[in-house]
């Protein structure tokens, strides 16, 4: 029975979470602007959920070198440090979020909003 958490992080907006287990899949998502409030609920639902995986959005958008990508880039450090997690970069995603934000797809318990990055 595996158990995969799967994250698109933020460090200081909303990140999504899906829970997935045995062909079951649950949505959910946490906005706060610290990324230390990120960090103690991703921490807790590691805790709770106990997943064999961890599997996170990464960026390499070094060139924003505002306070919003210093704490993503914290959060991320964290992740990596987990030592059971993986990164898929930010560019596998992009088909996906396309027909995503055209209504081509949906996908059921996730509302899109543009986000600080417009996007």
């Amino acid at each position: 029975m595996l158990k995969i958490l799967a994250l698109d992080p933020s460090g200081t907006g909303t990140t999504g979470i899906a829970l997935m287990e045995n062909d079951q899949v649950t949505f959910q998502e946490f906005t706060n602007s610290n990324w230390q409030a990120h960090w103690q609920t991703l921490i807790g639902l590691i805790e709770e959920f106990k997943p064999q995986v961890v599997l996170y959005e990464s960026t390499n958008y070094i060139h924003s070198r505002g306070k919003d990508m210093t704490s993503l880039f914290k959060l991320l450090g964290g992740l990596e440090c987990l030592g059971h997690s993986e990164a898929v970069p930010v560019n596998q995603v992009k088909g996906l979020k396309q027909k995503l934000f055209t209504g081509k797809v949906s996908i059921a318990g996730i509302t899109y909003s543009p986000g600080r990055g417009k996007g």
